[in-house]
């Protein structure tokens, strides 16, 4: 049986293995813009304009309810945020598990503005 799956294998034609494709010089250029725009936003932050915030996503919570991040991210939804205000939201976060025992120091907190989309990745460790 394994000689014969390995044999399969030995004698199929190269073309039938898909590997990653290389993207594209439009999907290369698409994100060159994409990187560039988040790079104004920033610079906006920095500066300390605000930020018009439509949406707020938070990824790799698991040790908090759903319903804890919501409390803490729907006020700021739908509003113009400055730098000051994304920290508080961060914080926030790292209240919330600081709250049910668990240290900040086991959290890493980051963000992304996309499009109006305020991302943001925690690192449960």
């Amino acid at each position: 049986m394994r000689l014969s799956l390995i044999l399969f294998f030995l004698f199929l034609p190269l073309e039938t293995i898909c590997f990653a494709e290389q993207p594209s010089a439009s999907q290369i250029e698409r994100t060159q813009e994409i990187i560039q725009e988040e790079e104004i936003l920033r610079d906006k932050l920095k500066t300390g304009e605000k930020v018009f915030i439509k949406k707020i996503i938070v990824k790799g919570v698991t040790l908090l309810d759903e319903d804890e991040i919501k409390k803490i991210i729907l006020p700021f939804q739908k509003h113009w945020l400055n730098k000051e205000e994304i920290q508080q939201i961060l914080d926030a976060i790292g209240q919330a598990y600081k709250q049910k025992g668990y240290t900040q120091a086991l959290l890493k907190i980051s963000f992304q503005i996309k499009k109006n989309c305020l991302k943001i990745d925690v690192e449960e460790k």
